[in-house]
């Protein structure tokens, strides 16, 4: 598998996910201010967050064992495709529950494209490569994710007039939604250009080093509970909290995504190349955390945009070595299956952050955010002392399948 898969695989798929992640933020930009204008609070809006997560919890397993016998390829087209019906699914129903199902579709479909695609990534990638070539597709994505926010925010006010309408009116919002959506659609052009190679049925195995899998997850929990505490709702953030109208917010998140971007590929390339991947994880960890707690608490917009750069600059750089030293740490059999177990901690810790975090700003208004950080805060740094107490020590050896499982 390893040998059939190379770089034109890796750049194609690294293109899909690009292109992908552009329309997908165009998409994301507006999705929590479409559910605020059909009418639904904050702990409603934290519900909808949730059910995307959710629905990577219930696609995580399906994810990994659907490749048997496929390519991965073809895995990332029919994900592709549950994501798109998800997103037809929000254009159309104006209720939360069918509106819930929509949302977990789009996490079902999302954790089959992206649980394959990791893996083929890793496998069309020599292991010496791998954290520069994953922190090449988070900075891809941080990149498509600034042009997204930056083209979106401008958009509602023509969109609106051509519709004859106000920007916060449903139906602006709905086609502005679409409009990311067909952008999305079209990432399948670089994927059907990726070789087909089919995953042998012998060749994709569950990870089988039980307790190295635990530890995994331990961090993984921490950081999706911390995550989905905040994450989801930035764009409510800066418009509830200081105002932001759309056409500035859109360059207030671009300029988080390209501090992400930065960080992505400085990070492996530099920092983690000189002193080690799990130094320089905890690293940049432990020093997001004081950015995150000025941004809970300032009243300054452009101080908290310059604590939240700070902060994604530093947190996005280490996604990528994290991500490489998880599948690193897995033969290529194994890959898929331990991507999905950690997608599916992470997502079911994420779901639960984000409607205790829709809770939370119900009862007690914008200043709800504060406490949604120090949430974020405070998890975080658990995963940074428990990542440096568990792992220290450990080698990723799934490159050279060992003789014996490994603890």
């Amino acid at each position: 598998m390893t040998a059939s898969l190379g770089r034109r695989d890796a750049f194609l798929y690294l293109g899909a996910a690009a292109l992908g992640s552009f329309g997908l933020g165009v998409t994301a930009f507006y999705l929590n201010f479409l559910y605020r204008s059909l009418g639904f609070d904050e702990f409603a809006i934290g519900l909808l967050a949730g059910a995307q997560a959710l629905g990577v919890v219930a696609g995580a397993i399906p994810a990994a064992v659907f490749t048997r016998g496929r390519s991965r390829r073809t895995a990332i087209l029919v994900g592709g495709t549950i994501t798109g019906a998800g997103i037809v699914g929000i254009l159309v129903f104006n209720f939360l529950v069918p509106l819930f199902l929509s949302a977990a579709l789009v996490g079902f479909g999302g954790i089959i494209a992206t649980s394959s695609g990791a893996a083929l990534l890793a496998d069309a990638t020599e292991s010496a490569r791998r954290a520069t070539r994953f922190g090449q597709q988070i900075a891809l994505g941080t990149t498509a994710s600034f042009l997204s926010s930056a083209i979106a925010g401008v958009l509602a006010t023509p969109v609106a007039a051509l519709l004859g309408g106000r920007p916060e009116d449903a139906l602006v919002l709905r086609t502005l939604v679409a409009c990311g959506g067909v952008i999305a659609a079209a990432s399948i052009a670089p994927v059907l250009a990726i070789r087909a190679v089919p995953v042998e049925r012998h060749t994709l195995e569950p990870p089988k080093r039980n307790a190295l899998v635990r530890r995994f997850i331990v961090i993984e929990v921490l950081f999706g509970f911390g995550a989905g505490s905040f994450l989801p709702f930035l764009n409510l953030f800066f418009a509830d909290r200081y105002g932001v109208p759309f056409s500035a917010l859109g360059l207030v998140l671009g300029v988080l995504a390209v501090a992400g971007s930065i960080g992505a590929l400085l990070h492996g390339r530099f920092v983690a190349a000189r002193i080690g991947a799990i130094p320089s994880i905890v690293l940049v960890e432990a020093l997001s955390l004081p950015f995150a707690l000025v941004a809970a608490f300032t009243v300054s917009l452009p101080l908290a945009v310059a604590a939240l750069a700070t902060r994604h600059f530093l947190m996005f750089g280490a996604s990528g070595t994290v991500n490489a030293f998880q599948l690193s740490s897995f033969t290529p059999a194994e890959r898929a299956g331990a991507n999905a177990v950690f997608a599916l901690a992470w997502s079911a810790a994420n779901a639960a952050g984000a409607v205790l975090s829709g809770a939370v700003r119900a009862r007690l208004g914008p200043d709800g955010f504060t406490v949604n950080i120090v949430t974020l805060v405070v998890a975080y740094g658990l995963a940074a002392i428990l990542t440096w107490r568990l792992f220290a020590g450990h080698e990723p050896g799934g490159d050279v399948a060992p003789a014996a499982p490994l603890a």
